[in-house]
């Protein structure tokens, strides 16, 4: 019997490798990337009437199991920014292991870094950035994996021009593939 089958073989061993394993996957796994810094220091792009109003998806998250999400659009108090709000089911559950609907609500508005529009997500005191891309009367918000950098970013300057670079520089950006929302359509009312 080898060393490595041994080690494994004690209960306390086998266990420190699962936690070892686990923390490791979720690791590697991802989020979307998240700052407290923006792409602009104030909005600085009019509100589109064009996009408000209800738009829905369905995202696969479990296996198997496609989920609607739908999001919300309409005008703040500032006529630069929108009241953005996501429903669906996120994961959460009931002491009875039902799934339990959630609304997720912040503000947003748009940056545009090159030819490519952003948007800046604000979501418990902290910002969000995903490419907007708007075709064919649908809407996908695409965010930014947390490691589209490798820089530490210190102000919404930096951030704009490591986005620009990452561009420039990547065939293929990275997302966050588990928070995208593509090919939203319009509800119609």
């Amino acid at each position: 019997m080898s060393s490595t089958e041994t080690f494994l073989r004690k209960p306390a061993h086998g266990l420190l490798m699962v936690i070892v394993i686990t923390a490791l996957a979720m690791g590697l796994c991802g989020c979307p990337y998240n700052s407290v810094y923006q792409l602009d220091d104030t909005p600085q792009i009019a509100v589109d009437t064009e996009l408000l109003g209800n738009w829905e998806t369905y995202m696969e998250l479990e296996i198997g199991h496609p989920q609607k999400i739908t999001l919300n659009l309409s005008t703040s108090d500032d006529p630069n920014q929108y009241n953005i709000s996501c429903s669906g089911y996120f994961g959460r559950k009931n002491k009875k292991g039902v799934a339990q609907k959630d609304t997720i609500s912040g503000v947003a508005f748009f940056s545009d870094v090159k030819q490519r529009r952003f948007v800046n997500v604000q979501l418990f005191k902290r910002t969000y950035i995903a490419e907007f891309v708007y075709e064919n009367d649908e809407i996908s918000f695409l965010p930014l994996s947390e490691h589209f950098t490798t820089f530490i970013i210190k102000s919404n300057l930096t951030l704009r021009r490591l986005i620009d670079y990452h561009f420039d520089t990547r065939m293929y950006p990275l997302y966050d593939e588990t928070f995208s929302l593509q090919k939203m359509k319009r509800v119609k009312e």
